[in-house]
């Protein structure tokens, strides 16, 4: 007897949503919910290549992590209409 195990893309429901939120058959399992664990899918590892790697640092080490501003506190603007304190002036119908 062959081991199976729970399909991994619908969970053992053996639907899923597809294109444009339509239900239908896994794609997967074609549909029974269970796999073989040989067919299993397998996790792909990406690998950087040694050039790319230097070109990230090169980058990192031209350009400074933080830089440090001196910021101006921003003043509020104060404007009376009509003997008020309004945040903004509002337009008047004419």
């Amino acid at each position: 007897m062959t081991d199976s195990i729970r399909c991994p893309a619908c969970r053992g429901a053996k639907k899923v949503p597809k294109l444009g939120g339509m239900i239908g058959q896994c794609n997967t399992c074609n549909g029974k919910g269970t796999i073989l664990a040989s067919e299993k899918p397998k996790p792909v590892e990406v690998v950087q290549d040694v050039a790319v790697k230097e070109v990230i640092n090169a980058v990192a080490d031209s350009v400074p992590a933080t830089t440090v501003e001196a910021v101006e506190p921003v003043k509020e603007v104060d404007v009376k209409i009509d003997g008020k304190k309004a945040l903004y002036k509002r337009k008047r119908a004419s």
